[in-house]
């Protein structure tokens, strides 16, 4: 977030709406479930852009627990779904502002510091399978997401070896999920999957806690909605699975908004996540 010159909790029914769609069909003719236990390990990269300049960048590792659920039934249609647990410690190399009380002019200088994060992710599809042989398969797919997480600013150190103060940002993103998946069974009870496609935004926010830093009233910000993609590949060997993936997430510049103190703004951000799944089937 910029001062021009961080989940509130997450809305009980942006989180509803997600579990409600990922709980599922259960009146359809079931043909077959499965439930995936596994542990997750990313790189994770955020930035953000001011007119264009890179101005912050995070980046470190990130670690989570996720439970998977899918279900296929007689009539070729398929359900999946998943949750995540993820949390962390990472680098953060941005700048600390400051501004004149008479002024009102803001300085910024280079500064380093650590960021926690903790959240979820929720996804839940339905899809069509059409077989291509008796051993291959193709299924398009769309459905819903929600990531949520808490994005702890640590205090740090500016260019000049001033203490620059940390502070709290909670997030939020509702979207579609529109893509397609295949899989290829190489032997009995093991295959080969994969999946690709694109999140379409539907809501987002970012609540900055600045009361905790003095600049007034905490403040809720909207980043604008953009476009981006997820893709996954891996290998399924009887109860063991793996596979490796990305994810992204693509936010363009928010309104300015005043809490009656300072004006806030949210810049072009990004995240890009690149990760390893390794989990039992059961």
């Amino acid at each position: 977030m910029k001062k021009a010159g961080m989940i509130r909790y997450v809305p009980f029914r942006m989180v509803l709406l997600v579990m409600i769609f990922v709980l599922g069909p259960s009146h359809a003719s079931l043909a077959a479930q499965e439930f995936d236990l596994y542990g997750v390990a990313e790189s994770f990269l955020w930035k953000e852009f001011d007119a264009g300049k890179q101005v912050v960048k995070e980046s470190g590792p990130l670690f989570g627990i996720g439970l998977a659920y899918s279900r296929d039934f007689e009539n070729d249609l398929t359900f999946t779904s998943k949750g995540e647990l993820f949390f962390g410690s990472v680098d953060y190399d941005g700048q600390a502002c400051s501004t004149d009380p008479i002024t009102l002019t803001t300085t910024c200088q280079p500064a380093t510091s650590t960021v926690d994060y903790f959240g979820i992710k929720l996804d839940g599809d339905i899809g069509r399978r059409f077989r291509i042989k008796q051993d291959s398969f193709i299924e398009p797919f769309g459905g819903l997401g929600l990531w949520a997480w808490q994005r702890d600013i640590k205090n740090g150190t500016a260019a000049d070896g001033s203490a620059t103060a940390g502070y709290i940002e909670h997030w939020s993103t509702l979207y579609f999920r529109l893509g397609v998946r295949g899989g290829m069974d190489f032997v009995k009870g093991s295959k080969l999957f994969a999946e690709a496609g694109v999140k379409l935004p539907l809501y987002n926010e970012n609540t900055a806690y600045v009361s905790d830093i003095g600049y007034g009233p905490d403040v809720t910000l909207h980043p604008g909605k953009q476009a981006s993609f997820f893709a996954e590949m891996g290998t399924k060997l009887n109860r063991f699975k793996a596979s490796v993936f990305y994810e992204g997430l693509r936010f363009s510049q928010s309104s300015t908004m005043s809490n009656g103190f300072l004006e806030f703004y949210q810049p072009q951000s990004t995240m890009d996540v690149y990760g390893i799944r390794i989990g039992v089937v059961f």
